[in-house]
């Protein structure tokens, strides 16, 4: 008798293998946070332009590439594209050893936008090619856990290796670990769709359906989040918290540990239910922060607020793949990842008008409780009510590239 797919197992061979690779991968880039804008500023006297543009570059080319890099991954494979990704962004971090400009820096760090944008959509649609139906949102929180873990460790280690070494030992430890994140990625499942004279590049329209409200929820209700991450730090401060740094490790640490300990609880509540919680308390979060002018109040306002973040991506991560047929997950899950490149691309701008126009960061955090409001009636309009979610029609499964034990998980 076939076991129910909320009970098969997902913590097999591949998905660790694969997950392990997402953590090389992810720590290396997260040195990049510290290292460049220090290389830049200090080193090639980049001024806070010459920062903007290291840093910035790099996003806008994985926004642009992501709508390219999904359909790439259905018609040429997902262990290819991530292998591809990664490799990329160490042969940028390499490049780095040779870099004495801030234009050769900013050029390099457009390559690692690239990397990102293919390694991060191959790696999502692997890790949910390999998960129990039953099982996706359970994935995707031990996905994002791995890349919140990752992205804390990688500015420490950045910190350590220029203290203790160089700016070039920073990058060449980059490098390495991107090629040990390539290496560990050839476990990924193939998985790519079958080649038919009528198939276009763009299987559906570029931003994929199955995106579109999950997608468009998420957008919305992560400008409380830019907000958050905007003026916390400065809130902190003005409420007389001495380490600003202290909120941010309490979001990031509530929200790594929630993410592991509740990660089946997107799947037994369903998206739409989910959603409802992580809205409301993203809300009440903010408006604690906005109500209580003192250090509790950022401290309880910042981890009520993380409990909220734990569920959002997840939740309607999971809707987006349930609503996908297999053949054009890739698409998909590059469709729903640039709503947080809209979301963060965006959200910044905003609070920062608000705060300045309107009264200050309180108004700001104001707004973004409004944006989680207008979220939650769009989610509550747009998700399904109920916990499962039917595969779509007309979806072929594609031929598994696992060991034989981890087969059925894909078919």
């Amino acid at each position: 008798m076939k076991a129910a797919s909320g009970t098969q197992r997902l913590l097999t061979p591949t998905f660790t293998a694969l997950l392990t690779a997402c953590i090389w991968y992810f720590v290396s880039t997260g040195m990049m946070l510290v290292a460049i804008p220090v290389f830049v500023s200090e080193e090639l006297g980049g001024g806070e332009w010459g920062v903007g543009a290291a840093m910035g570059v790099s996003g806008l080319a994985a926004a642009v590439l992501r709508v390219v890099a999904g359909p790439i991954t259905d018609t040429k494979g997902r262990r290819w594209v991530m292998v591809f990704g990664s490799s990329l962004a160490g042969v940028s971090m390499l490049g780095l050893v040779v870099a004495h400009s801030v234009g050769a820096v900013v050029a390099f760090r457009a390559l690692t936008g690239v990397g990102e944008a293919a390694f991060f959509v191959g790696a999502a649609t692997a890790l949910q090619d390999i998960a129990p139906e039953g099982r996706r949102a359970e994935a995707t929180s031990y996905f994002s856990a791995v890349v919140y873990a990752s992205m804390a460790l990688g500015p420490l280690l950045a910190e350590w290796l220029i203290e203790r070494f160089s700016f070039e030992a920073t990058w060449l430890v980059g490098t390495v670990f991107c090629g040990i994140g390539a290496l560990l990625a050839v476990r990924a499942p193939q998985n790519r769709a079958p080649a038919t004279g009528q198939r276009q590049f763009f299987s559906r329209p570029i931003v994929h359906p199955a995106a579109v409200g999950p997608g468009s929820v998420l957008v919305v209700g992560l400008f409380g989040f830019a907000c958050f991450m905007t003026f916390a730090a400065l809130w902190a401060t003005e409420v007389g918290i001495r380490h600003a740094g202290s909120v941010f490790l309490l979001f990031a640490g509530a929200v790594l540990v929630l993410r592991l300990l509740l990660a089946r609880l997107p799947d037994r509540l369903g998206a739409r239910t989910t959603t409802t919680i992580a809205l409301v308390l993203s809300a009440l979060g903010l408006a604690i922060m906005a109500i209580w002018k003192a250090p509790g109040g950022a401290y309880t306002g910042s981890a009520v607020m993380a409990v909220g973040q734990t569920f959002l991506f997840p939740a309607l991560f999971a809707s987006v793949i349930q609503s996908a047929p297999t053949s054009e997950r890739g698409q998909a899950v590059a469709s729903f990842s640039i709503s947080f490149d809209v979301a963060f691309g965006t959200g910044g701008f905003i609070a920062g008008a608000v705060a300045g126009h309107l009264g200050g960061i309180t108004s700001a955090f104001w707004f973004g409780a409004v944006a989680c409001g207008l979220a939650l009636l769009l989610a509550r309009g747009t998700l399904p009510k109920t916990s499962g979610v039917a595969p779509p029609r007309e979806d072929t499964p594609l031929p598994p590239r696992a060991g034989p034990d981890e087969a059925r998980h894909l078919r």
